[in-house]
């Protein structure tokens, strides 16, 4: 093979696309019009790619994130226990709002209309003991509704299927015959842990990205030219790279793998002997501002997070996705902003943005928006409100996701990214009262530049499901042997356990590149990390749910050239390889390595 790789990054409104081979790096930027055949063509074709030289092609979207922002509906089922029907309505019952009297529930019920909720008679008991047998009779009714009813997906959840996934089984071997073209998401495969709201929540998401997105990397496949014998791989909410077959598994691996793929762009730019121990990282696109956390120069992961305001029971970069973009639109309540306009006049920051010159407007049509919103008050002053909203907007959501985690955010660092954020940099660092703020090189391609730079992953995962008590030595030796038989080649080995307290108990996950040495050993570690998380004892002689091994490489990236001194032109704009900084007065910038620094210089 030649050596040479391609990432892509399929933006709102443009494709990112990063190639290199062990001497240069490439950089170009394609319109995306939403036809991802059409805009990898372009891509390739403008930085003259066959696909006899390609190696890798690697892989992220912010599609789905942007639909699962604006709530948009799909063409999605679920099937479920009788009597559950209401579980993805009724989440958990916890009080967002402790004081409101009528406070809603935050479950996201738009996953599945209410009317494509199905249930199934049949039922399994806490052991996963088979008590009813499934019904026939209600399958048979619902493949009927559901072929009326033209779903692309289906989503299928039965009670304490995590312990005996027979009914599901069951269930989609019925609908494979009776819908062939539907994808079908399974509860005990997407999510195989305890706790129904938490499952039915993952499998519905599963199907509700299968709907709106399922068909992208099939049209990403029509587009590759011919002779391309390379690896796709997906840039998934670790920050890591997984094969194309992940996707089959888990489809949430296009939800969360662009701000992953950012945040590892973040990490690689905060690495400095002056860097802070904790860096928050924004990357605003055109539709969406994505938070991270970088400690250690690695992004923060978790095992469970409140995503684009959906529960998501997966680990994944310890993320957080505000509605605020380039194209988000602006709406005004009262005296207030906000970017959730959605109407087809309303200006977005972009125009704002462009009648303070930092971006182009050819056609004067961004003045012509900003006027109208504001009839009587001055063009530019209209704008400057809305950039400076826009600034207290992510100033306000990093302060928040800081201070959730228990990070001084006035003592952290700042990185910020996107083709949106250098051009609001220095107004958020200053609304935080920062003094410095990073900023990647090509921030305008942060993304694809993130994922050039993440890891390759190989790893496979083994099924325990067993009480630590009931879990011999010899059976723990055989799972580990048959994991490090199949994830074989270079890369430091990590094991990561995940265990409970009890079955019933929310899953932790326990992290190390030491081999387990034995059951006791694990159940010395469950009660390490009880002690520390929670500061008790476990509440239960520990059950294992699972075991995955895996080994990351990485695939270096040759040196971008330097630029010398950056300076402001007279519109005080920084061009960077990919986009533009704009540097206020009172504010000066420096190149180191990989990132661009902005310092504060006079208040």
């Amino acid at each position: 093979m030649n050596g040479t790789h391609l990432a892509v990054d399929f933006g709102a409104r443009f494709a990112d696309f990063v190639t290199w081979d062990a001497r240069e790096l490439r950089i170009c930027k394609v319109p995306n019009r939403g036809d991802v055949t059409q805009v990898t063509r372009a891509g390739l074709a403008e930085l003259g790619l066959t696909g006899a030289e390609l190696d890798s092609l690697r892989v992220v979207t912010t599609a789905p994130l942007n639909a699962l922002l604006d709530r948009a509906p799909a063409d999605v089922a679920l099937l479920t226990t009788r009597g559950f029907a209401d579980t993805l309505r009724l989440g958990r019952q916890n009080r967002v709002a402790l004081y409101d009297p009528v406070a809603a529930s935050p479950a996201p019920a738009f996953l599945v209309p209410e009317a494509r909720i199905h249930e199934i008679g049949g039922r399994l008991d806490a052991t996963g003991a088979e008590m009813e047998a499934l019904s026939q009779v209600d399958l048979d009714r619902a493949i009927d509704a559901l072929r009326r009813e033209g779903v692309q997906a289906v989503a299928i959840c039965f009670l304490f299927s995590h312990l005996n996934p027979a009914h599901e089984v069951q269930a989609a071997e019925a609908l494979r015959a009776a819908l062939p073209g539907v994808a079908i998401s399974m509860s005990h495969v997407i999510d195989p842990a305890p706790r129904e709201y938490d499952r039915t929540v993952s499998a519905a998401l599963d199907a509700w990205i299968a709907a709106r997105a399922g068909d992208t990397l099939a049209q990403l496949r029509a587009a590759l030219p011919e002779g391309f014998a390379g690896q796709i791989l997906l840039g998934d909410g670790r920050g890591v790279l997984v094969p194309e077959g992940a996707f089959d598994r888990q489809r949430a691996v296009l939800l969360t793998g662009a701000p992953a793929a950012a945040a590892r762009a973040g990490a690689r730019a905060s690495v400095g002997a002056e860097a802070p121990e904790d860096t928050l990282v924004l990357d605003i696109g055109s539709q969406s501002a994505d938070i991270a956390l970088i400690q250690g120069g690695e992004p923060v992961s978790v095992d469970f997070s409140r995503f684009a305001g959906v529960d998501l029971r997966a680990t994944m970069v310890d993320m957080a996705s505000v509605p605020l973009g380039g194209a988000r639109g602006v709406r005004q309540n009262g005296a207030e902003l906000t970017f959730d306009g959605s109407a087809p006049d309303a200006p977005c920051l972009d125009d704002a943005l462009a009648v303070l010159g930092r971006l182009p407007d050819p056609e004067s049509a961004a003045r012509e928006r900003i006027a109208g919103f504001a009839p009587g008050q001055g063009v530019k002053e209209t704008a400057r409100q809305i950039v400076r909203t826009a600034a207290q907007t992510a100033a306000l959501a990093l302060i928040r996701y800081a201070t959730r985690r228990n990070v001084d955010p006035s003592r952290a660092g700042l990185c910020i990214m996107g083709g949106t954020g250098p051009l609001l940099a220095a107004e958020i660092a200053a609304e935080m009262d920062a003094t410095a703020v990073m900023i990647p090189r090509a921030p305008a391609v942060a993304g694809a530049m993130g994922l050039a730079q993440a890891p390759r992953r190989w790893e496979a995962i083994r099924r325990a499901d067993s009480a630590l008590a009931d879990l011999g030595d010899a059976t723990l030796t055989g799972l580990l042997e048959a994991l490090e038989a199949e994830v074989t080649g270079e890369g430091t080995p990590v094991w990561t356990l995940t265990l409970a307290a009890r079955a019933p108990m929310h899953p932790l996950q326990l992290i190390t590149r030491t081999r387990p040495a034995s059951v006791a050993a694990i159940r010395e570690d469950l009660a390490r990390a009880y002690d520390t998380q929670f500061g008790v004892a476990p509440p239960g002689p520990g059950h294992l749910f699972s075991i995955r091994l895996s080994r990351d490489t990485v695939t270096a990236l040759p040196a971008m050239p330097g630029t010398g001194a950056p300076t402001p032109d007279a519109a005080r704009l920084v061009t960077t390889e990919a986009g533009a900084i704009y540097l206020p007065e009172g504010w000066d910038i420096t190149q180191d390595g990989a990132a661009y620094r902005l310092t504060r210089s006079a208040p």
